[in-house]
């Protein structure tokens, strides 16, 4: 049952209907320290008067429920009014309940005897450069109760190459963020940097979780950062095949037939020299154990800074692939000497 004393919001908080967001802030820090009940040893009015604070707070500061109120007062807030068509809007709001939890999570304190020590920060407070903010802006249901809700994680893609995933990198990724202000309502969009460790032998699509590390705001929990790795190009004729990497070579078909040393630039830099001493024929795939991509680890810890780097493991095998280069015409004395192989 709804009391007449907290039908009116606006006077509940001492405002006009006209009353901005920054003047709803101001009205509510003042009330709800008047009306605290450590402040009153717990009395009974002062209780009922700090909840009605509260109510109205929590109405006035959403623009979704101050719309609704506007219109249709607290009855259609609360009950609802018929939208013409056999539906009713609003009607779905009922108060938390839970006062202290509005204070807490306006002044960041429990106690209302912190602003004799200057530790309570004042949200309505305006330097002018900001916008006057609305504290707990839209709401997606009506009968939300004020508590810290965690945003859907933001996930974005990190461009790398095969040479990072198989060698590791440190990346620096650019990040923007909004961060509270000491008001502890109002944000400041602050350019900050997410450090990358990527480790040997990461795949494309392996993802890296940076926790909380989104926007900050008011009654809201940051929301995660998902980095997704995204291969951009294979690079260097070489392509992964699970742990294994894969190189095409080109050889001539002299080479195919007679052999020769084949160098190989790995993807860190070294140079094999890979003995051709069988004939290579055409889909041969020869292997070069231990030269595949680097099996990760399970990281050595976790956080802003992403996945450590773990010690050094197994790694997969190289698989060399050929392209066999033909000659566009041969001499008749090539000719005979290629007819006179013995299969």
């Amino acid at each position: 049952m709804t009391s007449v004393q907290a039908s009116n919001y606006y006077a509940q908080l001492q405002i006009e209907r006209e009353a901005t967001p920054q003047q709803i802030n101001q009205a509510f820090r003042k009330l709800a320290l008047k009306h605290h009940p450590d402040k009153h040893d717990g009395a009974e009015e002062a209780v009922l008067a700090f909840r009605a604070v509260a109510e109205a707070y929590e109405v006035l500061s959403s623009p979704t429920l101050r719309a609704i109120y506007d219109q249709y007062e607290e009855a259609g807030l609360k009950d609802g009014v018929p939208d013409g068509r056999g539906g009713l809007i609003g009607g779905t709001y009922r108060f938390s309940g839970d006062a202290q939890r509005i204070f807490e999570t306006f002044f960041g304190s429990s106690s209302p005897f912190g602003e004799l020590y200057g530790g309570l920060a004042d949200p309505a407070s305006s330097t002018g450069d900001a916008a006057e903010p609305a504290f707990f802006g839209e709401l997606t249901s009506l009968a939300k109760p004020v508590t810290a809700a965690q945003p859907r994680p933001i996930m974005r893609d990190i461009s790398v190459t095969l040479g990072q995933l198989y060698r590791g990198d440190s990346l620096t990724v650019p990040h923007l963020r909004k961060k509270l202000n000491a008001d502890g309502v109002t944000t400041t969009t602050l350019a900050e940097e997410l450090r990358l460790q990527i480790q040997p032998g990461w795949a494309s699509g392996y993802k890296v979780v940076f926790a909380k590390a989104g926007d900050e705001g008011p009654a809201t929990v940051p929301a995660d950062v998902v980095l997704t790795l995204k291969e951009s190009s294979a690079g260097d004729g070489y392509r992964r095949a699970g742990h294994d990497l894969v190189y095409t070579a080109r050889i001539t078909l002299a080479d195919a037939l007679c052999g020769s040393i084949l160098p190989v630039h790995t993807l860190d830099g070294r140079t094999l020299s890979v003995g051709l001493t069988e004939v290579i024929r055409p889909g041969y795939v020869k292997v070069v154990p231990g030269e595949g991509m680097p099996v990760p680890q399970p990281p050595a810890g976790s956080g802003k800074s992403g996945a450590a780097v773990g010690a050094a493991g197994p790694t997969g095998d190289l698989r060399i692939e050929f392209e066999l280069i033909f000659p566009e015409r041969l001499t008749p004395k090539q000719r005979q000497a290629v007819r006179a192989i013995k299969m």
